[in-house]
């Protein structure tokens, strides 16, 4: 727990020394935000809907950080030359991607801060509640741990991941209904859609922004999320194993 805990201060100590990467964090989201309202308020979308897009844009944030700062997590110790090293120790890959994960994690309630700004900024009103809300942040992103691991595990082995790291996450972002809820996607894409847990968090989260009790949803999310959390867990083992076997831990 010790080595946990020193892993995460480290990686938010990177903040510390590079503090215009937090005025980056704050002011990109307002980016991504911006066209999506700004279409909805020429089309003249009700507020219903704006709420439901803010919604599915949160979610999408945290996929996108989290598979990027978790999935890729490795590639940040193999540029550096420490991976090797990282090996050789007591601490376990599982507890430096968590490390990360915790990390992010702070680090994606201060983005929904501030995508929460500019929500309000661009006249999104975004009343619910609080509370719930984060909650399900933290479920639906505990729910996609098995597919960081899995991302992980991509890196292990390919080293550089970066196309079917992007393709992951986009497709993932549109099943799980980004932009409009997945009943809304053709029957083939949607039924594909129900095995993906960031669906579920997204449909919560919009029944909560609405004022509506959260349904079976949310049962949903954390059974697929322990399933894909353990296959996630024995791709990495597996991608480990292999790759000590190469001798490729070295390269990049």
């Amino acid at each position: 727990m010790r080595a946990l805990w020193l892993l995460i201060r480290t990686e938010l100590l990177y903040y510390r020394a590079y503090p215009l990467d937090l005025i980056n964090q704050a002011v990109s989201p307002g980016l991504l935000v911006a066209p999506y309202l700004l279409v909805g308020r020429l089309f003249g979308f009700d507020e219903g809907l704006t709420d439901s897009i803010a919604v599915g844009l949160i979610l999408w944030y945290w996929l996108s950080t989290l598979m990027w700062e978790v999935g890729f997590g490795f590639r940040e110790e193999m540029e550096e030359g420490v991976f090797e090293s990282l090996l050789a120790s007591p601490v376990s890959l599982l507890t430096l991607l968590g490390a990360k994960a915790v990390a992010t994690i702070i680090l994606n309630l201060y983005i929904t801060g501030c995508m929460v700004g500019w929500f309000l900024l661009f006249g999104v009103p975004f009343a619910l509640s609080w509370p719930v809300f984060l909650g399900l942040l933290l479920l639906t992103a505990l729910g996609m741990v098995g597919f960081m691991l899995a991302q992980a595990a991509l890196v292990l082995l390919l080293k550089r991941a970066d196309a079917p790291g992007d393709i992951i996450q986009t497709v993932l972002g549109i099943l799980g209904g980004m932009t409009m809820p997945a009943r809304f996607l053709p029957q083939p894409l949607w039924a594909v859609s129900r095995a993906i847990p960031l669906a579920y968090g997204i449909e919560a989260a919009r029944r909560v922004v609405a004022g509506a009790a959260v349904g079976p949803e949310v049962v949903v999310l954390i059974g697929l999320g322990a399933v894909y959390g353990l296959l996630g867990w024995w791709a990495l083992g597996r991608a480990e194993r292999r790759m000590r076997e190469a001798g490729s831990t070295g390269e990049f």
